[in-house]
Protein backbone atom coordinates (compact mmCIF):
# COMPACT_ATOMS: atom_id res chain seq x y z
CA UNK A 1 0.00 0.00 0.00
CA UNK A 2 1.13 3.34 -0.83
CA UNK A 3 0.60 6.76 -1.21
CA UNK A 4 -0.45 7.16 -4.79
CA UNK A 5 -2.84 4.33 -4.23
CA UNK A 6 -4.66 5.97 -1.65
CA UNK A 7 -5.15 9.47 -3.64
CA UNK A 8 -6.52 7.32 -6.28
CA UNK A 9 -8.86 5.80 -3.45
CA UNK A 10 -9.86 9.39 -1.96
CA UNK A 11 -9.99 10.67 -6.37
CA UNK A 12 -12.76 7.71 -7.05
CA UNK A 13 -14.63 7.98 -3.74
CA UNK A 14 -14.86 11.96 -4.09
CA UNK A 15 -15.95 11.86 -7.71
CA UNK A 16 -18.00 8.39 -8.31
CA UNK A 17 -15.52 8.21 -11.68
CA UNK A 18 -12.44 6.65 -13.00
CA UNK A 19 -12.09 9.60 -15.14
CA UNK A 20 -13.09 12.42 -13.51
CA UNK A 21 -10.90 10.93 -10.74
CA UNK A 22 -7.83 10.54 -13.01
CA UNK A 23 -8.56 14.60 -14.30
CA UNK A 24 -8.24 15.84 -11.02
CA UNK A 25 -5.19 14.10 -10.04
CA UNK A 26 -3.44 14.67 -13.40
CA UNK A 27 -2.73 11.00 -14.40
CA UNK A 28 -4.48 8.53 -16.25
CA UNK A 29 -6.94 6.49 -16.59
CA UNK A 30 -5.12 3.22 -16.70
CA UNK A 31 -2.84 4.23 -13.58
CA UNK A 32 -5.88 5.02 -11.37
CA UNK A 33 -7.00 1.87 -12.03
CA UNK A 34 -4.00 -0.45 -11.63
CA UNK A 35 -3.57 1.74 -8.67
CA UNK A 36 -7.10 0.82 -7.04
CA UNK A 37 -6.06 -2.90 -8.15
CA UNK A 38 -3.32 -2.70 -6.22
CA UNK A 39 -4.71 -1.52 -2.88
CA UNK A 40 -7.29 -3.75 -3.47
CA UNK A 41 -5.19 -6.83 -3.49
CA UNK A 42 -3.10 -5.26 -0.07
CA UNK A 43 -6.74 -4.84 1.50
CA UNK A 44 -7.76 -8.21 0.34
CA UNK A 45 -11.22 -6.61 -0.61
CA UNK A 46 -13.23 -5.38 -3.39
CA UNK A 47 -13.81 -1.27 -2.96
CA UNK A 48 -15.94 -0.25 -5.54
CA UNK A 49 -18.33 -1.45 -8.05
CA UNK A 50 -19.40 0.10 -11.01
CA UNK A 51 -23.00 1.02 -11.63
CA UNK A 52 -25.13 3.02 -14.35
CA UNK A 53 -24.65 5.96 -12.50
CA UNK A 54 -20.56 5.93 -12.02
CA UNK A 55 -19.37 3.78 -8.91
CA UNK A 56 -20.27 2.91 -5.90
CA UNK A 57 -18.41 1.99 -2.67
CA UNK A 58 -18.49 -1.80 -0.85
CA UNK A 59 -19.00 -1.38 2.45
CA UNK A 60 -15.26 -2.39 2.69
CA UNK A 61 -14.84 0.79 1.05
CA UNK A 62 -17.42 3.11 3.45
CA UNK A 63 -15.40 1.55 6.27
CA UNK A 64 -11.70 2.48 4.97
CA UNK A 65 -12.39 6.27 4.05
CA UNK A 66 -12.46 7.89 6.84
CA UNK A 67 -9.34 5.72 7.77
CA UNK A 68 -7.59 6.62 4.79
CA UNK A 69 -8.44 10.92 4.50
CA UNK A 70 -7.42 10.84 8.20
CA UNK A 71 -3.94 9.57 7.24
CA UNK A 72 -3.58 11.63 4.17
CA UNK A 73 -4.00 14.66 6.26
CA UNK A 74 -1.97 13.59 8.81
CA UNK A 75 1.23 12.87 6.20
CA UNK A 76 0.33 16.55 4.63
CA UNK A 77 0.49 17.84 8.71
CA UNK A 78 3.65 16.21 9.43
CA UNK A 79 5.43 17.29 5.90
CA UNK A 80 4.33 20.77 7.52
CA UNK A 81 5.66 20.62 11.37
CA UNK A 82 9.03 18.68 9.73
CA UNK A 83 9.69 21.83 7.69
CA UNK A 84 11.66 24.67 8.99
CA UNK A 85 8.50 27.07 7.96
CA UNK A 86 5.73 24.71 9.06
CA UNK A 87 4.19 25.58 6.19
CA UNK A 88 2.41 23.19 4.18
CA UNK A 89 4.51 22.81 0.42
CA UNK A 90 2.42 19.99 -1.06
CA UNK A 91 -1.21 18.26 -0.25
CA UNK A 92 -4.94 17.91 -1.52
CA UNK A 93 -8.07 19.47 -0.24
CA UNK A 94 -11.26 18.34 -1.12
CA UNK A 95 -13.55 21.97 -1.23
CA UNK A 96 -17.35 22.06 -1.45
CA UNK A 97 -18.71 25.86 -2.13
CA UNK A 98 -22.74 26.49 -2.13
CA UNK A 99 -21.61 30.39 -2.18
CA UNK A 100 -18.71 31.31 -4.85
CA UNK A 101 -18.64 34.57 -4.20
CA UNK A 102 -18.21 33.76 -0.43
CA UNK A 103 -15.21 31.65 -0.91
CA UNK A 104 -13.32 33.78 -3.64
CA UNK A 105 -11.44 36.07 -1.09
CA UNK A 106 -10.38 32.80 0.78
CA UNK A 107 -8.84 30.72 -2.32
CA UNK A 108 -7.03 34.10 -3.31
CA UNK A 109 -5.65 33.99 0.00
CA UNK A 110 -5.00 30.46 0.20
CA UNK A 111 -3.84 29.62 -3.54
CA UNK A 112 -1.18 32.81 -2.85
CA UNK A 113 -0.13 30.92 0.34
CA UNK A 114 0.17 27.37 0.08
CA UNK A 115 0.28 27.49 -4.01
CA UNK A 116 1.69 23.57 -3.81
CA UNK A 117 -1.72 22.48 -2.34
CA UNK A 118 -3.86 21.11 -4.95
CA UNK A 119 -7.75 21.79 -4.29
CA UNK A 120 -10.82 20.30 -6.11
CA UNK A 121 -13.63 21.87 -5.81
CA UNK A 122 -17.63 21.00 -5.70
CA UNK A 123 -20.43 23.38 -6.14
CA UNK A 124 -23.63 22.05 -4.65
CA UNK A 125 -26.53 23.67 -2.41
CA UNK A 126 -26.02 23.32 1.87
CA UNK A 127 -27.59 20.20 2.55
CA UNK A 128 -25.86 18.50 -0.31
CA UNK A 129 -22.59 19.42 1.02
CA UNK A 130 -23.29 18.27 4.44
CA UNK A 131 -23.92 15.20 3.34
CA UNK A 132 -20.80 15.28 1.47
CA UNK A 133 -19.01 16.49 5.03
CA UNK A 134 -20.77 13.30 6.39
CA UNK A 135 -19.61 11.17 3.54
CA UNK A 136 -15.75 12.41 3.38
CA UNK A 137 -16.38 13.63 -0.34
CA UNK A 138 -15.39 16.67 0.48
CA UNK A 139 -12.87 18.44 3.56
CA UNK A 140 -14.70 21.55 4.32
CA UNK A 141 -17.33 22.80 2.50
CA UNK A 142 -18.50 26.59 2.72
CA UNK A 143 -22.73 26.34 3.59
CA UNK A 144 -24.99 28.73 4.45
CA UNK A 145 -26.82 27.40 8.02
CA UNK A 146 -29.37 28.68 9.98
CA UNK A 147 -27.72 27.52 13.42
CA UNK A 148 -23.89 25.52 13.20
CA UNK A 149 -24.85 21.56 13.06
CA UNK A 150 -23.37 19.88 16.72
CA UNK A 151 -22.29 17.09 14.26
CA UNK A 152 -19.53 19.02 12.28
CA UNK A 153 -17.29 21.62 13.29
CA UNK A 154 -18.65 24.71 12.25
CA UNK A 155 -16.91 28.25 12.65
CA UNK A 156 -19.43 31.28 11.40
CA UNK A 157 -17.53 33.41 8.86
CA UNK A 158 -20.20 36.26 8.06
CA UNK A 159 -24.05 36.86 7.92
CA UNK A 160 -26.64 36.46 4.83
CA UNK A 161 -30.37 37.78 4.03
CA UNK A 162 -32.75 36.65 1.58
CA UNK A 163 -33.15 40.00 -0.79
CA UNK A 164 -35.53 39.59 -3.69
CA UNK A 165 -34.40 40.49 -7.51
CA UNK A 166 -36.18 42.45 -9.24
CA UNK A 167 -35.86 43.70 -13.06
CA UNK A 168 -35.72 46.92 -14.43
CA UNK A 169 -39.26 46.56 -15.85
CA UNK A 170 -41.03 45.90 -12.36
CA UNK A 171 -42.39 48.32 -10.08
CA UNK A 172 -40.32 48.06 -7.41
CA UNK A 173 -37.25 49.00 -9.13
CA UNK A 174 -35.19 51.59 -7.18
CA UNK A 175 -37.22 50.83 -4.26
CA UNK A 176 -35.11 49.79 -1.11
CA UNK A 177 -37.95 47.59 0.78
CA UNK A 178 -41.25 46.13 0.45
CA UNK A 179 -43.41 44.52 2.97
CA UNK A 180 -44.21 40.81 2.75
CA UNK A 181 -47.86 41.00 2.11
CA UNK A 182 -46.82 42.80 -1.30
CA UNK A 183 -45.21 39.68 -2.26
CA UNK A 184 -48.62 37.56 -2.72
CA UNK A 185 -49.74 37.09 -6.45
CA UNK A 186 -46.09 38.02 -7.34
CA UNK A 187 -45.02 35.14 -9.96
CA UNK A 188 -41.84 34.10 -8.73
CA UNK A 189 -38.37 32.22 -10.18
CA UNK A 190 -37.11 29.75 -7.11
CA UNK A 191 -34.20 27.67 -6.70
CA UNK A 192 -34.73 23.78 -6.03
CA UNK A 193 -35.65 22.30 -2.98
CA UNK A 194 -32.93 21.45 -1.16
CA UNK A 195 -31.84 25.12 -1.78
CA UNK A 196 -31.27 26.90 1.87
CA UNK A 197 -31.87 30.53 -0.05
CA UNK A 198 -35.30 28.85 -0.69
CA UNK A 199 -36.10 27.20 2.34
CA UNK A 200 -35.30 30.62 4.66
CA UNK A 201 -37.64 32.87 1.98
CA UNK A 202 -40.31 30.10 2.30
CA UNK A 203 -40.08 29.73 5.88
CA UNK A 204 -40.42 33.74 6.83
CA UNK A 205 -43.28 33.61 4.71
CA UNK A 206 -44.81 30.71 6.50
CA UNK A 207 -44.36 32.59 9.62
CA UNK A 208 -46.77 35.46 8.17
CA UNK A 209 -49.27 31.88 6.86
CA UNK A 210 -47.78 33.22 3.18
CA UNK A 211 -47.54 30.72 0.09
CA UNK A 212 -46.17 30.95 -3.13
CA UNK A 213 -45.99 28.51 -5.51
CA UNK A 214 -42.95 28.99 -7.68
CA UNK A 215 -43.55 29.97 -11.52
CA UNK A 216 -40.38 28.41 -12.60
CA UNK A 217 -37.57 26.10 -10.71
CA UNK A 218 -33.96 26.55 -11.52
CA UNK A 219 -31.06 24.80 -10.52
CA UNK A 220 -28.68 27.38 -9.75
CA UNK A 221 -28.50 31.21 -8.31
CA UNK A 222 -27.06 32.21 -12.03
CA UNK A 223 -29.96 30.89 -13.76
CA UNK A 224 -31.85 32.31 -11.70
CA UNK A 225 -30.31 35.76 -12.07
CA UNK A 226 -30.85 35.10 -15.79
CA UNK A 227 -34.84 34.20 -15.57
CA UNK A 228 -35.39 37.62 -13.45
CA UNK A 229 -33.52 39.66 -16.04
CA UNK A 230 -35.56 37.50 -18.83
CA UNK A 231 -38.71 38.99 -16.85
CA UNK A 232 -39.31 35.63 -16.40
CA UNK A 233 -40.42 36.19 -12.60
CA UNK A 234 -38.95 37.69 -9.41
CA UNK A 235 -36.32 36.13 -7.84
CA UNK A 236 -34.91 35.57 -4.33
CA UNK A 237 -31.10 35.92 -3.46
CA UNK A 238 -28.57 36.23 -0.48
CA UNK A 239 -27.08 40.01 -0.07
CA UNK A 240 -23.26 38.52 -0.37
CA UNK A 241 -23.82 36.73 -3.74
CA UNK A 242 -25.82 39.41 -5.11
CA UNK A 243 -23.29 40.49 -7.55
CA UNK A 244 -23.05 43.54 -9.65
CA UNK A 245 -25.92 42.97 -12.63
CA UNK A 246 -26.93 46.66 -14.03
CA UNK A 247 -30.31 44.11 -15.11
CA UNK A 248 -31.14 43.98 -11.40
CA UNK A 249 -31.80 45.29 -8.72
CA UNK A 250 -32.47 43.68 -4.87
CA UNK A 251 -35.25 44.27 -2.42
CA UNK A 252 -35.28 43.69 1.27
CA UNK A 253 -38.20 42.27 2.91
CA UNK A 254 -38.96 45.02 5.28
CA UNK A 255 -41.13 42.78 7.98
CA UNK A 256 -40.11 39.66 7.48
CA UNK A 257 -36.78 39.35 7.49
CA UNK A 258 -34.98 35.93 6.08
CA UNK A 259 -31.60 35.40 7.78
CA UNK A 260 -28.72 32.59 8.27
CA UNK A 261 -25.22 32.40 8.35
CA UNK A 262 -22.31 31.36 6.58
CA UNK A 263 -20.21 28.71 8.09
CA UNK A 264 -16.77 26.99 7.40
CA UNK A 265 -17.59 23.47 7.88
CA UNK A 266 -15.91 20.32 8.46
CA UNK A 267 -15.31 16.72 10.51
CA UNK A 268 -14.53 16.99 14.05
CA UNK A 269 -11.52 14.89 13.55
CA UNK A 270 -9.88 16.47 10.79
CA UNK A 271 -10.59 20.13 12.03
CA UNK A 272 -6.46 20.73 12.97
CA UNK A 273 -4.95 18.95 10.52
CA UNK A 274 -3.11 19.76 7.33
CA UNK A 275 -4.69 21.69 4.69
CA UNK A 276 -8.47 21.52 6.52
CA UNK A 277 -6.32 23.41 9.31
CA UNK A 278 -4.44 25.73 7.06
CA UNK A 279 -8.04 26.44 5.21
CA UNK A 280 -9.86 27.12 8.20
CA UNK A 281 -7.13 29.81 9.14
CA UNK A 282 -7.39 31.28 5.95
CA UNK A 283 -11.19 31.88 6.06
CA UNK A 284 -10.98 33.32 9.87
CA UNK A 285 -8.14 35.78 8.52
CA UNK A 286 -9.86 37.29 5.55
CA UNK A 287 -13.51 37.36 7.63
CA UNK A 288 -12.23 38.30 11.15
CA UNK A 289 -13.83 35.75 12.67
Amino acid sequence: MNFAQLRAFQAIATHRTFSEAAQALGVSQPAITQHVKSLEEAVGARLFVRTGAGIELTPDARDLLPRIRQVMLMLDDIGARMDEGRALSAGYLALGLCAPYVAMPILERFTALYPGVRLDVRLENSSTLLDMVAQHRVDVAIATLEAPDPDFACDRLLDQEVLVLVHDAHPWWGRAAVGVRELVGQRFVQREAGSMTRHLFEAALARHGIEIAPHLVLGSREAVKEAVAAKIGLGIVLNRELGFDPRLHAVAIADAPARADEYLVTRKENRQLGAVAAFAAVAREVFGA
